[in-house]
């Protein structure tokens, strides 16, 4: 691409620059309404109105990739927004699929024991003296102190003992996201004339084409990450179509050839590319010693360490995906 324009600031104004019927393409990763990790930005669907906006500007035909969720009510609401807002909504999502999520699992025999054992089933207290225990203490000034709801304390109640192996609600390690596939209305009676019209309600599965040793194949509604299907499939390799199509985008680091669309999470390379000029800040706390080298800095809990970071957002999606996606539902002057 010789030249393009970034248009950087509230969707909601910034969408009123754009012309009507004029966006190839919607490929979007917006909050879920999950709350994840407190974030108060992810407390909300997108306003309905941003979904107007974007329906607006679209061509007719043009499909959208909506990043969501696959917990059933972040899912459904979020295809309900798009259909209202005037989107068709009749076909299959892509899965993308990953090892690296993080498990939160409320666990009912440690819960109970603590319940049973102080009155309540949580507790802050904070105590440094001992750096190899974490911030929440549980006992009371007398009786000392035991591990928080990260560490594992004794059972010694027979009722917690019996709820040892089970958890609050259903809460799996995370796995999957989905990305809804919606598209504009088209303008024309078939698929033909409106391909013909303006090169829309098309996706371009051939520039997708998988690469396999034996044949080809057509892209799958799944894409998957970490290696996490093991020897079982032939037909998803990502890697190989990666190597073939976006080779210009400065990647060296070969992975492994593996038969799947295989799509890790960004680590913190790619989530900074781009990004020479900004300033570094605070990130996650992570356990461990300061790191001049990298400019990390102590927190308030010396065993605990702020690592900087120049994009520090949470939820960064890989640029593989992304490139996948915008490959699959557009061609360059098209």
């Amino acid at each position: 691409m010789d030249c393009f324009k970034l248009l950087n600031g509230d969707s909601t104004e910034k969408l009123k620059e754009i012309e009507d019927n004029s966006v190839d393409l919607l490929a979007t990763d917006p909050p879920y309404a999950i709350n994840f990790m407190g974030k108060k930005w992810d407390k909300a669907l997108p306003d309905i109105e941003i979904f107007k906006e974007c329906y607006r500007v679209l061509k007719p035909g043009a499909f959208a990739f909506v990043m969501c969720s696959v917990r059933s009510d972040a899912s459904s609401r979020m295809a309900l927004k798009l259909e209202e807002a005037g989107f068709n909504i009749n076909f299959t999502p892509i899965y993308w699929t990953y090892s690296s999520g993080f498990p939160k699992g409320y666990n009912m025999g440690q819960s109970a024991e603590k319940k049973l054992t102080f009155g309540k089933a949580r507790r802050k207290d904070r105590d440094l003296s001992d750096k190899n225990m974490t911030r929440n203490r549980w006992g009371d000034d007398t009786a000392g102190v035991k591990a928080d709801t990260g560490g594992q304390i004794p059972l010694t109640h027979p009722e917690a003992i019996e709820l040892k192996n089970s958890f609050g609600g259903f809460q799996p390690k995370p796995a999957v996201e989905l990305i809804i596939v919606a598209m504009k209305p088209m303008n024309k009676k078939t698929f033909v004339e409106q391909a013909l019209h303006n090169k829309k309600g098309i996706t371009w599965l051939r520039d997708c084409i998988v690469p396999g040793e034996d044949m080809d194949r057509l892209p799958s509604n799944l894409s998957v990450s970490d290696e996490i299907l093991g020897e079982y499939s032939k037909y998803f390799n990502m890697d190989a179509w990666w190597r073939n199509k976006l080779a210009t985008l400065g990647f060296s680091e070969e992975e492994k050839l593996f038969p799947f669309l295989n799509v890790k999470k960004p680590n913190k390379k790619e989530k900074d590319q781009g990004l020479d000029n900004f300033e570094s800040v605070d990130g996650g706390i992570y356990l461990g010693n300061s790191d001049a080298k990298n400019n990390n800095t102590f927190s308030s809990d010396p065993s605990r360490v702020i690592k900087k970071k120049k994009n520090p957002h949470p939820t960064v999606k890989p640029i593989k995906l992304f490139s996948y996606l915008v490959n699959l539902g557009s061609e360059e002057g098209a």
